[in-house]
């Protein structure tokens, strides 16, 4: 292992003041920013934050108002999704209506394809599941006896 003090000591043999350069330096006084403490400060920045926050739910709400209720960047005049739902890793079908026409497009990670076109009379709307609370509940209380 290679001994380094003959270099700290040649370093401080050559530049004594830079080793002991506080007796020369002649700083101002630093003050605070607030006299009454850091609480206050902290209250102004839950403060600002909260004003900030306001006003993004603010733009965010006039957007949803005026945009139709959907955030949509692209909107398109002659095409609508109606329905995603994503079969396993790569592969999701695409329900689209285009003009009087409702498509059905599969999309893997790769290719895009026609699958299916039906008719809007075709197109039956499923009813919404059940969540497990409320099967639960359902189950229970038909196997609970009447008290």
């Amino acid at each position: 292992m290679r001994r380094l003090f003959p270099e700290f000591a040649m370093f401080f043999a050559l530049f004594p003041r830079v080793a002991f350069a506080e007796e020369g330096l002649h700083l101002p006084e630093v003050t605070p920013p607030s006299s009454w403490g850091e609480g206050v400060s902290i209250v102004r920045f839950f403060l600002a934050f909260l004003v900030v926050a306001g006003m993004l739910w603010g733009v965010s709400y006039l957007l949803r108002r005026y945009s139709g209720g959907s955030l949509r960047f692209s909107a398109s005049r002659y095409m609508r999704l109606l329905d995603v739902l994503p079969l396993r890793g790569n592969l999701t079908l695409y329900l689209l209506e285009v003009g009087k026409r409702i498509v059905v497009i599969a999309h893997t990670g790769s290719a895009v394809r026609e699958v299916l076109e039906l008719d809007a009379e075709d197109l039956v709307e499923q009813p919404k599941a059940e969540s497990f609370s409320g099967y639960l509940e359902r189950i229970f209380r038909k196997s609970s006896p009447p008290s």
